[in-house]
């Protein structure tokens, strides 16, 4: 079925620009006889062949008969996409290379002839002949220059040269704003290898040029938070994590055993740090949820926490919520009336995603700063409980 749409598609294509090129003919003084020319009959050989199945044939038959001219050029690159796309990228890079040696194109047909064959070569991971091809067109005036930086931030992206990603990132950036977002990440994949080196003031001006670019950089957050207690650095953790909280109030599980360790040095008020997140966020995760809980049974007793989780629970129904209640009143309650459940809840709640993208819907049990699935960046999400329907 895929096949014939194709060859459907193909033939289509081939008409129109069969019929633009005998127009083109004619407007310049060509008299093409109506029967017997050797664009006719190389024509009606292709549709020949392609009656008697033998489509291959066919396809080269119709290359041939279609001549190049300024009314024919986007026939013939939208033939060569087609190639790409049902996979046969040979033939796609023949079309586009044969276009491209075409003196009479004008400038934006070359452009666009350019920006399709660099994409071939990426299709078949002939990175260094794409790189030359974009490279040409992100330093020209070309209308095409985002779309040739966005293909070469792409290459250097999946071949983690963070450092050529931010070159190119930055130019991006002057063209489409909102790829902020993800320029912020190329700065902290640069400072997590800092990190591992060591080096801690590397990785610490890594992400601040990250929060430069995106104030709202969760990750970049949450590394330097981790970085200046590694550090020692006690007295810049508080900002640090109130910003998490105020912006991203979704992320604070993912520093709330920072922010336990920073509260027991006395450096933060952790019930007022738990309070802000969960009056920010809407609705609040159960995660900070359930360390609220836990901080009012230390400090007012288990029957004021359990009250406070039922009422959310009420509120916002999950088995990571029942599982915490129960929890909370686990003293002296029978092997049965708790405990019992309270392992077939666990063994529910692990068999859960934690995290799903907001973009394709991949989900897993972790954070992924860039979705292993469509590969967008900050559109992992934590989930928001799990509700019992």
């Amino acid at each position: 079925m895929q096949e014939l749409m194709f060859l459907g598609l193909f033939v289509l294509a081939l008409a129109i620009g069969w019929f633009l090129g005998r127009r083109e003919a004619i407007k310049v003084g060509f008299m093409l006889k109506p029967h017997g020319s050797a664009l006719d009959r190389q024509y009606f050989i292709g549709l020949n062949y392609l009656l008697n199945e033998q489509p291959d044939e066919a396809i080269e038959t119709f290359i041939r008969a279609l001549e190049v001219n300024p009314e024919t050029v986007e026939t013939h690159i939208a033939i060569g996409k087609l190639f790409c796309q049902r996979g046969d990228v040979e033939r796609a890079i023949k079309v586009h290379q044969n276009l491209l040696a075409r003196p009479n194109l004008t400038a934006p047909q070359a452009d666009r002839v350019q920006l399709e064959l660099a994409r071939d070569y990426l299709a078949v991971g002939m990175h260094q002949r794409a790189e030359r091809l974009l490279e040409e067109l992100a330093g020209s005036s070309s209308s095409l220059r985002a779309e040739a930086l966005v293909d070469l931030v792409t290459v250097y992206e999946q071949q983690h040269e963070w450092q050529r990603a931010i070159e190119i990132g930055r130019r991006l950036l002057r063209e489409q704003p909102r790829f902020a977002v993800t320029l912020a990440h190329y700065y902290c994949e640069m400072a997590v290898a800092a990190l591992a080196q060591r080096e801690l003031n590397q990785a610490r001006s890594w992400l601040e040029a990250a929060l430069r670019v995106d104030d709202h950089c969760v990750r970049a957050l949450i590394l330097l938070a981790e970085l200046e207690e590694h550090a020692g650095n006690q007295k810049a953790l508080p900002a640090l994590l109130h910003r998490i909280a105020n912006n991203s109030p979704d992320f604070v599980p993912e520093v709330l055993a920072l922010a336990e360790r920073c509260a027991d040095n006395g450096a933060l008020n952790l019930a007022d740090y738990l309070d802000q997140a969960l009056g920010r966020a809407n609705p609040p995760p159960v995660k900070i949820l359930l360390a609220r809980a836990q901080h009012m049974r230390r400090e007012l007793g288990s029957e004021v926490a359990e009250q406070f989780l039922l009422k959310h629970l009420q509120q916002q129904p999950s088995l990571a919520g029942v599982l915490g209640l129960l929890k909370l009143g686990d003293e002296g309650a029978s092997e049965t009336v708790v405990s019992a459940p309270r392992r077939l809840l666990e063994t529910l709640q692990r068999s859960r995603p934690q995290y799903r993208c907001e973009h394709c819907g991949f989900t897993g049990n972790k954070v992924y700063w860039q979705c292993p699935s469509c590969q967008g960046w900050s559109t992992v999400k934590p989930l928001r409980g799990h509700e019992l329907t």
